[in-house]
């Protein structure tokens, strides 16, 4: 069939639909039809493209998204490996429908940035129409919209699977879809995609419940006890009151059902007693992580149903007392400058989730610092492995990297030799001046961050590795991405969260980045200066940041012999 014939076709059938004649159509589509037209009153016969959002307003959904994004990025990547040998592609958008982020393969990278599959592309059903994503956030309902399902014959070509991703409260944050961009033409060969989709929600909601509700009960429950401890059909967090605290949007469907209420018309369950929803005494939970046989792990629903149960007790708290507010690596890498502390303060937030960071700042603020305080301050240790993809020529850079297997190429080591990346395995790996990474070696970058595993130069195999990425660059990396510098794919990757460090010229707390500097670059003992020339340092602007700070100290050092700096030891740039 010609494209023009196919196009009217799709559109008579929207338009049939929408008088209510008879189709073939699952229900969800054609509901999404008429809301299409009716609600959103979008054109059938209008082909739109994709829309990509601008930069800066996809940096705020990212924000907004920060916690969806540290909870879902651990299934998402597990979901990809089983999946990405079949073409499918994963996108994570949030409430609204804006994809913030993205995992697919950079050799289709072209293909996919036209079809919208790709970081920023918005997929509400108000502007794209019946699709994946909007048909999922409009529905609640986890569904696939093959090909001429959508409503755009733009997008007919894909077929997308969905699934929403619920808070612990019960409200909707996000949309976990896997999609082709080409496909069999039978909807029923994604039936089992949309089940390995589901599974997946589920695992996000149930990490997110129980990392959220650490001081409370959890009940993990499912129909038989024979998968309850592999993939439990639902959760719910008990506090000490007896009320429920949280639940899995699975939880919240068997609740309502379990009341004889619709689920979206359902109040929400947080704050309702146990025993609302449970014929079962909340003070005899505990003797539930004692069982031994499934008849003993059964709890009576309100409705006469039983369902199994998998307990976790609460964790108890530390004392106030041996808590801190901050990691003390991160306590030590200021002095009081206000932009330092809301830096401290939001490092700490994400330091121990699986988040990308990049550091942002001039040439010389103490990026690595930075970055080694972001290591120390995880609890999770391992080794810091700092590589300057400025310094390394470009011809020993892959090398270096990824390492090489022996005797792989001329001069190679007949052993072998490990690569910087595998050696930071179980630890941080610090990228500075990333900008300066050639083309090429990106993509291999974008490869290792996707899988978590290096293949060396030469080698057959892969190697795994769990790694923690810290990067930096004093260049602009989204003008380098518009200029086609630097991979687009790998700077979403690489961009989880911006953690801007301020010139020295402009911070706060100089006369304690002085005594800090003097201690490091005197051991025996801190350089002590005048009133006068501590004033004059003070009051300088430095170009050259922390690093022109340690020059200058290092020549006071070798050049003052009376045991205090005065203005006369400083340069006379500084001195003037």
């Amino acid at each position: 069939m010609d494209q023009s014939r196919a196009f009217e076709q799709h559109v008579r059938e929207i338009v049939d639909a929408s008088e209510g004649k008879q189709t073939t159509r699952d229900a969800v589509v054609v509901e999404s039809w008429l809301r299409c037209l009716n609600d959103h009153k979008l054109d059938p016969e209008h082909k739109g493209e994709a829309r990509i959002l601008p930069e800066r307003a996809l940096r705020q959904h990212q924000q907004e998204a920060e916690d969806l994004l540290s909870i879902a990025r651990f299934g998402m990547e597990d979901l990809y490996r089983r999946v990405n040998s079949m073409g499918y592609v994963l996108l994570l958008t949030d409430a609204k429908g804006v994809t913030v982020d993205f995992i697919g393969d950079e050799k289709v990278d072209r293909e996919l940035k036209r079809a919208g599959l790709y970081i920023g592309s918005e997929w509400s059903e108000e502007n794209a129409g019946t699709c994946g994503v909007g048909a999922c956030l409009a529905s609640g309902e986890a569904l696939t919209i093959h090909q001429t399902d959508h409503f755009d014959m733009a997008h007919t070509p894909l077929s997308c699977t969905a699934a929403p991703i619920y808070h612990s409260d019960g409200s909707p944050i996000g949309v976990l879809d896997v999609s082709l961009l080409m496909s069999p033409s039978e909807k029923y060969s994604q039936a089992l995609t949309l089940e390995v989709v589901k599974s997946c929600v589920r695992r996000i909601e149930l990490a997110n419940l129980m990392n959220s509700r650490k001081s409370d009960w959890i009940l993990r429950l499912n129909r038989t006890s024979e998968f309850l401890g592999v993939d439990p059909n639902c959760a719910v967090s008990i506090a000490a009151d007896g009320t429920i605290s949280g639940l899995t949007h699975g939880a919240h469907r068997l609740f309502a059902k379990t009341l004889g209420q619709s689920w979206k018309s359902a109040q929400g369950f947080v704050g309702k007693p146990f025993e609302d929803v449970f014929d079962f005494d909340f003070n005899d939970i505990p003797r539930l992580m004692g069982a031994e046989t499934p008849g003993e792990q059964a709890v009576e629903m309100a409705d006469g149903q039983i369902m199994f149960a998998d307990v976790r007790a609460p964790v108890r708290p530390e004392p106030a007392a041996s808590r801190r507010q901050l990691p003390e690596a991160l306590a030590r890498i200021h002095g009081g400058d206000s932009r330092m502390q809301a830096l401290a303060g939001k490092a700490a937030r994400i330091v121990d989730k699986q988040i990308s960071i990049i550091l942002e700042g001039e040439t010389g603020v103490g990026k690595e610092f930075v970055a080694k305080a972001l290591h120390e301050a995880r609890k999770k240790k391992g080794p810091f492995i700092a590589i300057n993809c400025a310094a390394l020529p470009e011809a020993l850079i892959e090398s270096e990297l990824f390492g090489y297997a022996p005797n792989s190429f001329t001069g190679a080591n007949a052993k072998g030799k490990k690569g910087l990346i595998e050696q930071a395995n179980g630890g941080t790996l610090f990228l500075d001046e990333i900008g300066d990474m050639p083309l090429a070696l990106q993509a291999r970058l974008l490869r290792v961050l996707a899988e978590k595993e290096v293949m060396a130069v030469g080698a057959t195999k892969p190697v795994p590795v769990d790694i923690r990425v810290v990067s930096a660059s004093h260049r602009n990396l989204k003008a380098l991405v518009d200029a086609g510098q630097f991979r687009q794919d790998l700077y979403y990757r690489l961009n989880g969260v911006v953690l801007p460090i301020p010139a020295l010229r402009d911070r706060e707390d100089k006369p304690w980045i002085i005594k800090q500097i003097s201690s490091v670059v005197s051991p025996d003992g801190p350089l002590r200066f005048s009133k006068e020339a501590t004033d004059a340092l003070v009051a300088y602007h430095w170009p050259g940041n922390i690093r022109e700070m340690m020059n200058v100290f290092e020549l006071c050092l070798a050049l003052c012999d009376s045991g205090k700096v005065e203005v006369a030891d400083l340069p006379e740039h500084i001195a003037s």
